[in-house]
């Protein structure tokens, strides 16, 4: 068989597929669809979803936003929690004991002389406490306004993380989406050669059966049907994993809905990207990794501070009351105190200059994160500007060669119709539609890529 690895080569187009997609940005907002859900017998509900519905669920359930959310009221909760060193607390503590003891001499009984000893195991008596306290740190010279400082910066980039959380969320749902829908488009176009190839057999069995061709174009045809219900079956294969990496991708737990998506692209914006210059300086205000790490920067410059400034004095105020009434005496005076205390500690063991070399090492970790992102940044803009241009053009040209591939093949197939043409005629003309098709997909794929990860290197959420 002269042409089975054409044939073959073919089939492996699509069975595998488009090379993997590497996007790391939100698609265009599309119009909100309905969204029909069905239930054929024996399986699952099956949602069909627009990208920006697929969002919209991977926001509300994605469980990596629900964490990091949870980070941001951890962190408030910080800068909270050292603002507590600026306002006084107050205490009130109380106890009541019960016990005996043996303890002294009372008056004789009686008028006698001898003296008799108080108390003993059955004769208990009761002691009761009562008090209050008031704490208030005055003044510390810096340190705890350091701290407030750093945990509000820490809690600003943990707001701003988010933000880059999100913005990776999206990125993962419209990757998962992408490649959804060029499985199904895949599908597709192998349910297309697998009927193109059924009418094949059929012409090819009545030519035989008419004496007008050789036996062996029946043999050769039903070999090209099964290898295009095999590459049918791998492609729904691909199409099934795809879907569930865009299930993964939303957070989806529910297991009797499955999500599918329809075979259209979401549509590409028809303007050319704006220069490199404009996208440079575009990303440099809206990355939100970018300003996360900036902020991040500031609160480990300002924990220095607050490690610098361990050592310094403390001026505190304290009051206090008590009352320490008993069984024995009812009626005792409540006590009081109050005071302000300076406590300095002069040594502390190399503490202090040990927390300041770890918060100089946070600062330098930061800043050398931000600038490799800086650095990365241009080249990945400048990419993903040249690949819209390239593949725009690309899908262009896959357009037409599809276009004229499938009048190729209704040429060849109405000449074999006729008795004109051979199984080689045919067999080219079906290979080169599969293949055009294949790689239109590709192209129309990789230009939604290029624009995905454009609008991720701009941060655009």
């Amino acid at each position: 068989m002269k042409n089975a690895p054409r044939v073959l080569l073919g089939t492996m187009l699509l069975a595998s597929g488009v090379a993997s997609a590497q996007s790391t940005a939100p698609a265009p907002p599309l119009p909100t669809a309905p969204t029909p859900s069905i239930r054929p017998p024996g399986m699952s509900d099956r949602m069909v979803l627009t990208l920006e519905r697929a969002v919209e669920i991977a926001m509300q359930r994605q469980p990596t936003l629900r964490q990091s959310r949870a980070s941001v009221e951890a962190a408030q909760g910080r800068v909270d929690q050292a603002r507590v060193a600026r306002r006084p607390t107050f205490n009130i503590n109380g106890s009541l004991n019960m016990g005996s003891s043996r303890s002294g001499f009372c008056q004789p009984v009686n008028g006698g002389d001898i003296p008799v000893t108080c108390g003993g195991f059955f004769s208990p008596q009761t002691n009761t406490s009562i008090g209050a306290s008031l704490q208030w740190r005055l003044y510390d010279f810096g340190q705890t306004a350091a701290q407030i400082r750093a945990a509000e910066a820490s809690a600003a980039a943990s707001e701003a993380f988010v933000d880059r959380d999100t913005l990776d969320v999206r990125t993962s749902v419209e990757v998962a989406f992408l490649e959804a829908v060029a499985r199904q488009q895949l599908v597709e176009v192998a349910e297309a050669t697998v009927q193109s190839e059924t009418l094949h057999v059929e012409q090819a069995q009545k030519f035989v059966a008419a004496q007008a061709k050789d036996p062996i174009e029946v043999v050769q045809s039903q070999a090209r049907l099964a290898n295009a219900r095999s590459a049918l079956a791998q492609a729904q294969t691909a199409q099934a994993i795809a879907l569930a990496n865009l299930r993964a991708a939303i957070g989806w737990v529910d297991p009797t809905r499955t999500p599918v998506v329809a075979s259209q692209w979401p549509t590409p914006p028809a303007s050319e990207p704006p220069p490199l210059p404009e996208l440079v300086e575009a990303a440099r205000k809206h990355r939100p990794d970018i300003a996360a790490l900036d902020k991040q920067i500031a609160a480990a410059e300002a924990s220095y501070d607050a490690a610098a400034a361990g050592r310094r004095p403390v001026l505190s105020a304290n009051a206090g009351t008590q009352w320490n009434p008993s069984s024995t005496d009812w009626e005792p005076e409540p006590s009081w105190s109050a005071g302000i205390s300076l406590s300095w500690s002069l040594y502390d063991a190399g503490r202090t200059s040990a927390e300041k070399r770890i918060a100089r090492a946070n600062v330098i970790s930061a800043e050398a994160q931000r600038d490799a992102l800086l650095v990365n940044l241009t080249s990945d803009l400048e990419q993903a500007r040249s690949q819209i241009v390239a593949n725009r053009a690309n899908v262009e040209a896959s357009t037409e060669a599809v276009e004229a591939a499938r009048q190729q093949l209704k040429l060849a197939e109405a000449r074999y119709a006729a008795g004109l043409g051979s199984q080689i005629e045919l067999t080219d003309a079906q290979f080169a539609v599969t293949t055009a098709s294949g790689n239109l997909i590709q192209a129309e794929w990789q230009l939604a890529d290029a624009w995905a990860r454009l609008r991720r290197a701009v941060g655009q959420l």
